[in-house]
């Protein structure tokens, strides 16, 4: 058992403290903001708020651990910037997979990832740091999943899939089999992948097809 440190005080975080507290056997301590997020109020679900800034004096990484269960707010980055911050500071960052997804055994999964219920994830798959795979997700044979990557609910990949970080892909959408996304490609919610996509680019349709052309000024530096 862990003691957790949860990143966040909107849905995702809280959402992430209750599937520890039912499914795991760590134990959520904290929430955490950066200062200028700080709310009034100082407790939510019965556990304090801390200032992200005071975390390594009063709860420092020898004693505690992290989860950063936010969203894919600008592109995936927001996330990311703060995945790094934390592991900067020394703390180890745990992963969760929900008891109700359906895993092939020998799952390769990184640091602060998340596959919740309902996913059913097949032999062969590895999947990055920092990823978010939300409910019902399929992930078939052999798909290699990059760090920082955000699957919405329902969200389809078929078998020998490549996925480089930053991807985003949205609730219903299905990609083919045999495809690279590339670092950073954005498929909207619904969407059907029959082709390769291009780094930091939009598509949308079905069959999915280039809405936003790749934006040179989105690419991490």
């Amino acid at each position: 058992m862990a003691q957790i440190l949860i990143f966040g005080i909107k849905s995702a975080a809280r959402l992430a403290c209750a599937y520890l507290r039912q499914d795991t056997s760590h134990e959520p301590v904290a929430y955490t903001v950066t200062a200028d997020y700080l709310p009034v109020e100082k407790t939510l679900d019965g556990i304090p708020i801390v200032a992200f800034e005071d975390i390594p004096r009063s709860h420092p990484p020898s004693h505690h651990s992290f989860l950063v269960p936010m969203s894919y707010k600008d592109h995936n980055r927001h996330r990311a910037a703060v995945f790094n911050r934390v592991k900067n500071l020394g703390f180890e960052m745990i992963s969760y997979v929900s008891p109700r997804a359906t895993i092939f055994p020998g799952l390769k999964i990184g640091k602060n990832s998340m596959v919740l219920e309902g996913c059913v994830v097949s032999p062969g798959v590895s999947i990055g740091d920092n990823v978010m795979i939300q409910a019902g997700c399929v992930i078939a044979h052999d798909a290699q999943i990059g760090d920082h990557a955000f699957f919405g609910p329902g969200a389809v990949l078929a078998g020998l899939i490549a996925v480089e970080p930053f991807v985003f892909v949205g609730s219903g959408a299905v990609i083919r089999d045999q495809l690279r996304l590339a670092e950073g490609s954005f498929v909207a919610m619904g969407s059907i992948v029959q082709e390769p996509t291009e780094p930091w680019a939009h598509y949308c349709g079905q069959p999915a097809r280039l809405w936003k052309g790749p934006d040179t000024s989105s690419r991490m530096q």
